[in-house]
């Protein structure tokens, strides 16, 4: 039952919280926001094809900037 709790949530091939591009996009629609929510999916799309997940491409970012 608690097997897979520590897995991050995926829908379909993408980290759940990748998914907010889109959802802004849901949210307002014009061709700016499209754009962002294809440009935003397509970077974490990549980051998780290198095998990363959006918390550590977060603290290696913080890290780069310290």
């Amino acid at each position: 039952m608690w097997r897979n709790t520590a897995l991050p949530t995926r829908i379909l091939f993408l980290d759940g919280r990748a998914c907010l591009p889109l959802l802004v996009f849901v949210v307002y629609w014009s061709w700016l926001t499209f754009y962002i929510a294809i440009g935003g999916m397509t970077f974490f799309i990549v980051v998780s094809w290198a095998g990363l997940t959006v918390s550590s491409v977060l603290r290696l970012l913080r890290r780069m900037l310290i």
